[in-house]
């Protein structure tokens, strides 16, 4: 079966010639009112006899299928423009796609959008990452470019995402890896189940005295750019970039270290998550806003899924109950200190235990291979 994973560079729209910058916005326009034409039509609408949109109309119609078409953002379909791609490690004969991703220069060409050709250093991290997927046997498939705002920051950005490809097999799994998806402040616990018995488990968190320091000199940034604007605006927006780049990097880590112990353990790996309506309640309640950061486990579980397709590993979403008896199905109450107690037979465990103990008790049914459907890419346009 054929996975994909996607790197996104991205980069300062200083970084690009003006005049490149303006052409390559009006033919990301252009491009997106025939394509939100198109989508409402239900894919009748003719495709575009002009050039460039007649190149970037056969690589949608080509590269549709991995990406989200999820309905219009205030009457648009906010798709980025398609290219096809190539890459090259030792300066093998330029085929005349639309990117040109070249590591032996280290640089990318973006060409055939009308405007000339754009190119962007690469950086070693992302030379790095596109050489291990590389190693792994993965080849670069197609590429997607746009100019929008970064949701992090809310700033512009020119962006460019490299969608690569490889073929993998699941294993058959002997255990189960049940992870647990909580609000980050609580953790993110996980368990692995052997049969009858639990013969790990931990508890995966952010480092949280970081995140209160930082969400504190935000408070700080952001009143002072209430009073005095200029540069205090700024501050504040670079601690708010700082905040999101320290708990996206926990979350990429968190997602690397279950799921290599979970091909470790040649584990099958089984996710708990809290369904969109109680996330929503939960923002819209009584969490306070520094608390409600935590509750943004969306992209974990994504990246979870993400790796585990791309290694084989088999992954599943089920309910895996945490306050609910594992014993007798009854109601469990709340205890202090993220304790739970059955009101019926008496039983008595941490709450981030429950879980771990429903997937003993549905080994049999858990273990079973799912049926595997590849999620689509999830680039983040906007």
């Amino acid at each position: 079966m054929k996975v994909y994973r996607t790197l996104v560079v991205r980069r300062k729209i200083e970084e690009t010639p003006p005049e490149k910058l303006v052409k390559f916005l009006e033919v990301q326009q252009k491009f997106r009112e025939w394509a939100t034409q198109w989508y409402k039509s239900g894919f009748k609408v003719p495709a575009p006899e002009e050039s460039p949109l007649k190149y970037f109309a056969v690589e949608l119609k080509y590269g549709m299928r991995l990406i989200p078409t999820n309905g219009l953002k205030n009457g648009v379909w906010r798709v980025p423009l398609p290219f096809d791609a190539q890459l090259r490690e030792n300066n093998e004969r330029d085929q005349s796609r639309g990117v040109l991703v070249d590591l032996s220069r280290g640089d990318i060409r973006i060409r055939k959008w009308g405007g000339g050709t754009i190119e962007i250093r690469l950086r070693k991290s992302e030379i790095k990452w596109i050489t291990q997927r590389l190693r792994e046997g993965a080849w670069l498939k197609l590429a997607y470019a746009w100019i929008g705002h970064t949701r992090q920051t809310n700033l512009v950005a020119f962006n460019l995402a490299l969608v690569f490809a490889r073929e993998t097999e699941q294993y058959h799994p002997i255990r189960i890896m049940a992870i647990d998806l909580n609000a980050l402040h609580n953790g993110v616990s996980w368990g692995v189940v052997d049969g009858e018995r639990v013969i790990r488990r931990d508890t995966e968190r952010p480092d949280l005295v970081r995140v209160g320091k930082l969400q504190k000199e935000i408070s700080r940034l952001d009143s002072l750019c209430a009073e005095r604007g200029g540069d205090y605006c700024e501050k504040a927006r670079e601690a708010k970039s700082r905040l999101w780049r320290l708990l996206r990097r926990f979350e990429d880590e968190a997602a690397k270290r279950l799921v290599e112990l979970a091909i470790k353990q040649k584990a099958a790996i089984v996710v708990d998550a809290p369904e969109d309506e109680s996330v929503r309640e939960l923002m819209e309640g009584n969490y306070t806003p520094n608390r409600k950061i935590y509750l943004n486990i969306g992209r974990l579980r994504r990246r979870i899924r993400e790796l585990a397709e791309w290694y084989g590993v088999p992954y599943r979403e089920e309910r895996l109950y945490s306050t609910v008896c594992p014993r007798c199905e009854s109601r469990m109450e709340e205890l202090p200190n993220r304790k739970v107690k059955c009101q019926r037979c008496g039983f008595k465990a941490p709450r981030d235990k429950i879980p771990l103990l429903w997937a003993v008790r549905r080994f049999s049914e858990l273990i079973q291979p799912p049926s595997f459907s590849p999620s689509p890419l999830l680039i983040p346009v906007s």
